[in-house]
């Protein structure tokens, strides 16, 4: 178990996550606490604390001690800060699948901050993956092939859950406005330097300049390295947990396997940025 300052750390796995104590959440966060928490996330990736009944006021406090409040919302009119979902008999869970959120748009959100407000009895676990290690396993040939690509991104199964949420009408305007983005595949992490393959789900259309057939095997290759179970970590959910992720160098993948039972998160957002490539570390 580590000590960053105010707080304890005690690391989940060697490779990512860490359980948090020793900070109540529910109060003031000041600045020797927020420094902790951004050199714990930035060590582990994953930070979790038990039993932390935040409102959402508190919750975007926590947010905010990693960056400013980001909108989730497609619309630039609307402030959307915080997103609650709720699996049940009439709602699937939606998220089983490695993902990241929101890579979609120019500036991607750095930080996730998600608190469970009803856990289901059996099952809804969570899972992490280390982005950085998925890069790392790579053989130097094939970090090379990698390291200047790109990919086109779409809204994937965003533009569902938009027309489910909010109707038709709405889809179609959100899609009239979208505009696709490219990434790089190879992230460099503005804080720590190093790479990590920004693996972003069923948002990747495709690598850029590729044939199809090209493009979708070296995704499926790549893909298929996060389902090694070294580079991960899981959490088995209590109700008031709160758990803090970085965006940029992680995947998640919430577990489905409770279905038909209910289960509410609600999640925020915090920080953002245009995604560093490994070019821009260069000199001149």
């Amino acid at each position: 178990m580590g000590r960053h300052r105010t707080i304890e750390v005690d690391p989940l796995s060697p490779v990512l996550g860490a359980e948090v104590r020793g900070i109540d959440l529910r109060e003031p966060i000041d600045d020797h606490q927020a420094r902790a928490l951004r050199d714990a996330l930035t060590e582990h990736l994953v930070l979790f604390l038990r039993d932390q009944d935040v409102t959402e006021d508190q919750q975007l406090a926590v947010a905010s001690a990693f960056g400013p409040p980001v909108s989730a919302s497609l619309d630039p009119g609307e402030n959307l800060l915080f997103v609650t979902l709720e699996d049940g008999p009439e709602s699937p869970p939606q998220s089983d699948r490695w993902h990241t959120d929101l890579p979609f748009v120019p500036e991607p959100p750095d930080v996730a901050v998600l608190t469970m407000r009803s856990e289901a009895p059996v099952g809804g676990d969570t899972m992490w993956a280390s982005l950085y290690a998925a890069y790392d396993a790579l053989s130097p040939v094939m970090q090379e092939l990698v390291r200047d690509l790109e990919l086109e991104l779409d809204l994937g199964t965003s533009a569902d859950a938009i027309g489910r949420l909010y109707g038709p009408q709405r889809q179609r305007e959100v899609l009239d406005r979208f505009r696709t983005v490219r990434q790089p595949l190879v992230r460099i992490h503005p804080v720590t330097r190093r790479p990590a393959l920004y693996l972003c789900g069923s948002f990747m259309r495709s690598i850029v300049g590729m044939h199809p057939d090209e493009s979708d095997m070296l995704l499926r290759f790549l893909q298929r390295r996060l389902d090694d179970p070294n580079l991960q970590c899981r959490w088995r959910w209590h109700r008031h947990d709160v758990v803090v992720w970085d965006e940029r160098c992680t995947n998640h993948r919430g577990l489905s396997g409770h279905h038909p039972a209910r289960r509410v998160v609600r999640r925020c957002l915090a920080g953002r940025g245009v995604p560093l490539r490994p070019r821009d570390l260069a000199g001149p």
